[in-house]
């Protein structure tokens, strides 16, 4: 039996975590495969409490006591993974029907790391053309033919070549998928509308922090484009010392409702 795990963070995410969540526990999966979630809550007690209210009984949750950003979470969930594949998704995303069967299908023959093409939708998962973090993009239906480096699918191999994410406020992952690519591993982009990306104004790419137009995104964009350079010529290792949050518990659903605690990071 082989394992896909999906690892979701979430912060401030109550509004959207459960059309995530059930979406990806409704996919149908190939003979020969089982799922695995893991939510990080990333200091967010207001997501945290939504999740104690709902009943997912086989979600894995790791809550971090203190706000780390998005790539920290998904690092400390990794100590946690199992699967043969790791699935990176976000928690105000959503997997449409046949999202893991065909990432698998990729990686069983012959990619290393898979990513999807996407629909744009308003917050009510309706299909939009208006993004506000393109303000001069328009896609038709929106439709986004391409691939986006947020959502993928990687061999195990990858992860542990790799360490993990940059501790970075946002493009780690697409630090991520470059370094895999200097590593040699190959990367697919598969040409099917797979999920629906939700656009909101807490969104990474919107919020006024670290949004397209920001300073803190320049840098990060720039400092990317120079590690590439260095990663291609062999001048800095592609393995990155993974950082994750010590101060973690993990938690699983209780009878009935509430959440209690199974072990202390």
């Amino acid at each position: 039996m082989h394992t896909i795990s999906v690892l979701i963070a979430a912060f401030d995410a109550r509004r959207w975590l459960g059309d995530s969540l059930d979406a990806v526990f409704a996919q149908t999966l190939p003979p020969g495969w089982r799922l695995q979630v893991l939510l990080g809550i990333d200091g967010c007690a207001d997501t945290l409490d939504y999740i104690a209210t709902a009943s997912y009984p086989d979600l894995l949750i790791v809550h971090l006591r203190r706000n780390r950003g998005t790539y920290v979470t998904f690092n400390t969930l990794m100590q946690y993974a199992q699967g043969d594949l790791i699935a990176r998704f976000d928690a105000d995303d959503v997997m449409r029907d046949g999202y893991l069967a065909a990432h698998i299908d990729a990686l069983q023959t012959g990619a290393d790391l898979s990513m999807s093409w996407s629909i744009y939708t308003d917050e009510q998962l309706r299909p939009t053309s208006v993004v506000p973090a393109l303000p001069d993009y328009r896609p038709e239906n929106g439709e986004r033919r391409m691939g986006t480096d947020g959502q993928f699918v990687a061999k195990r191999a990858v992860w542990q070549r790799l360490g993990g994410f940059r501790p970075w406020p946002c493009t780690a992952d697409s630090e991520f998928v470059i370094r895999a690519q200097a590593a040699g591993f190959r990367t697919l982009v598969l040409e099917e509308f797979l999920y629906l990306r939700r656009t909101h104004a807490r969104s990474l790419t919107t919020d006024p922090a670290t949004n397209y137009q920001s300073d803190t995104r320049s840098r990060m964009r720039d400092l990317t484009l120079a590690y590439r350079d260095e990663y291609l010529s062999g001048r800095r290792p592609v393995e990155v010392e993974a950082e994750i949050e010590p101060e973690h518990v993990l938690v699983g659903p209780g009878p009935g409702h509430g959440l209690y605690a199974m072990a202390a990071g």
